[in-house]
């Protein structure tokens, strides 16, 4: 029966690339997607935990990641940014609605909120919270500092005049051998012997 599904197949084909090539390299496709998934992924995002743990010991942010002395990235750990936010809410709602930026359902309007928010200044000495442009004290507000890691990590390749070469640098060295000894526990990621190579 699989014989005269594919006899079929291939009489329907359009001109240009077979239908049974287009599905064997579908079907292979998804073989590796699927091994991305289990296999490459954990070892894409294993920097992330030990790379905030050691922002939190040492506060460096960044960690550059070089071969042979040439740079190919860097991580980037992700950080909180300073903030303002709602403290308390009864006293934020009295000012709000004080404003006439209240909602119906008793609770201030959200443009309102994020337009407070943006305008929020702090008393360096007092710790007073005030609006920028009125100068009028909020209340029901706190500060929230930032500088502490979101739990991410970003990661850029490097660049050369605008242009990303990293992974370039590092897929010729993983050519060569030279990260061999580095996933010697992950033989799936070392580099396979070509057809005809000499061992």
């Amino acid at each position: 029966m699989s014989n005269d599904v594919a006899a079929d197949t291939q009489a329907e084909e359009p001109a240009g690339v077979p239908l049974s090539t287009l599905a064997l390299v579908g079907a292979l496709a998804r073989a590796m997607e699927e091994h991305q998934r289990e296999v490459i992924k954990p070892r894409k995002d294993a920097p992330r935990d030990p790379l905030v743990e050691d922002f939190q010991a040492t506060k460096k942010p960044e960690l550059v990641v070089e071969i042979d002395g040439e740079k190919v990235g860097h991580y980037k750990v992700n950080l909180t940014k300073d903030r303002f936010e709602v403290d308390d809410d009864a006293a934020f709602e009295a000012y709000a609605e004080d404003k006439g930026e209240i909602d119906i359902v008793i609770v201030p309007k959200p443009a309102f909120v994020g337009a407070v928010l943006a305008r929020a200044q702090r008393d360096p000495e007092t710790g007073t919270i005030y609006d920028s442009q009125s100068g009028e004290v909020i209340p029901g507000l706190k500060f929230v500092p930032g500088g502490k890691p979101t739990g991410t990590v970003t990661w850029t390749w490097n660049k050369f005049k605008g242009r990303p070469i990293g992974k370039g640098v590092l897929l010729a060295a993983y050519k060569r051998g030279r990260l061999d000894e580095y996933l010697k526990e992950t033989p799936e990621l070392l580099p396979k012997a070509q057809p005809g190579a000499t061992e």
